[in-house]
């Protein structure tokens, strides 16, 4: 089963799909060579992009929420004389905040969340419409039980957006190389009381087993995101395509990592590495019981480098009901630490937060 086209989202059975940022003004298809310097970025797991903090000072960027709500913010401290700050450009866009308020790492807590930070504000946190039940979901994407592998008929189909049909957005985030900034992304969705979908790798899921576990208990989305985050095309990597028991190998493997952490299924939702995809691809997913290959209508572009403030003007400039965003918990990119005014300008632009399988449904 799928939706029709009038349901408000995009859907491709078959041609060579890389998603790209399709927001207002970005086309819909990555330009050549963005999606390889996207991925090495989030592999690389290095400290500092454009000047800016590095994984551990930013798990501090909590305290811009708190800042916003009110509540006074961990005052900054220094080591050997510094103190350590986002560099680039202020959000712009209406109801955004205008700045990432960072400190350095040295003697700050961040998890687990104190009681403060986990107590929603209503002045900037209106979580009406997130709880921690699942929602219902469409019979053509019920989860199946842990280790159920479910075969189906036909192709899966790839997916940049969801429904259009009331104002809300499913922020994804993919972790593929460094612990980076998962915790602190975690940290802000929790005091904020919003769920997100995470694509992992099945490498990621084995270094951090207690940040899969987080995630699944705290309500978030996991979906599977192969094991090594290897092509499925090769299109991105100038590399062979993998024959379909390899396909089978990698989603197999990393459902089973994940499962035994949380009891919970990836299936139906698959993220391709570096957006490749093609009907080959759509085909073998779907017959491991994946029926969406998740990509995305809005790309943060953390990954190409742009600064935290950048982050936030490009992700609320591209906003619109049904957006998929992408962004990336490595420490490469800057995306955590601009997700405080993210969310913040999101919500006073009346926008709420779905996971992908909600955002699907009409």
């Amino acid at each position: 089963a799928s939706y029709p086209p009038d349901v408000g989202y995009e859907a491709s059975r078959g041609g060579n799909v890389r998603s790209g940022g399709a927001g207002a003004g970005d086309g819909g298809v990555s330009r050549a060579g963005d999606a390889p310097a996207r991925e090495r970025a989030d592999e690389r797991g290095s400290g500092r992009v454009d000047g800016g903090v590095n994984a551990a000072s930013a798990r501090t960027v909590v305290g811009e929420v708190r800042e916003a709500a009110g509540e006074p913010a961990p005052a900054p401290e220094s080591k050997s004389g510094r103190t350590a700050g986002v560099v680039g450009d202020s959000a712009t866009a209406p109801g955004a905040v205008s700045s990432v308020v960072s400190a350095p790492a040295a003697g700050f807590p961040v998890s687990p969340a104190p009681a403060a930070m986990v107590r929603p504000v209503e002045s900037i946190v209106p979580v009406a419409r997130e709880t921690s039940a699942v929602s219902p979901v469409p019979a053509a994407i019920v989860r199946p039980v842990a280790g159920q592998v479910t075969s189906r008929q036909g192709a899966a189909i790839a997916v940049t957006r969801g429904a259009a049909t009331r104002r809300s957005v499913a922020l994804t985030f993919d972790a593929g190389a460094d612990r980076g900034y998962a915790e602190t992304i975690l940290d802000i969705l929790l005091y904020v009381g919003a769920k997100a979908s995470f694509g992992m790798t099945g490498v990621w899921a084995e270094q951090n087993p207690d940040l899969v576990r987080r995630m699944a208990d705290e309500g978030h989305r996991l979906i599977n995101h192969t094991y090594d985050h290897g092509s499925f095309t090769g299109l991105s990597t100038s590399r062979r395509p993998l024959g379909q028991t390899q396909r089978w190998s990698q989603l197999d493997r990393t459902e089973t990592i994940i499962t035994e952490l949380t009891g919970q299924s990836t299936a139906p939702l698959f993220r391709s590495p570096y957006g490749d995809t093609d009907a080959s691809v759509l085909r073998d997913i779907g017959a491991r019981g994946y029926a969406y290959n998740v990509l995305w209508s809005v790309d943060s572009r953390g990954w190409l480098g742009y600064s935290a403030g950048a982050i936030i003007r490009h992700c609320l400039a591209q906003a619109h009901p049904g957006a998929i965003y992408v962004m990336h918990v490595g420490s490469s990119a800057q995306d955590g630490p601009a997700l405080p005014a993210i969310i913040t300008g999101l919500r006073d632009a009346g926008y709420a937060f779905e996971t992908v399988d909600e955002i699907l449904l009409p």
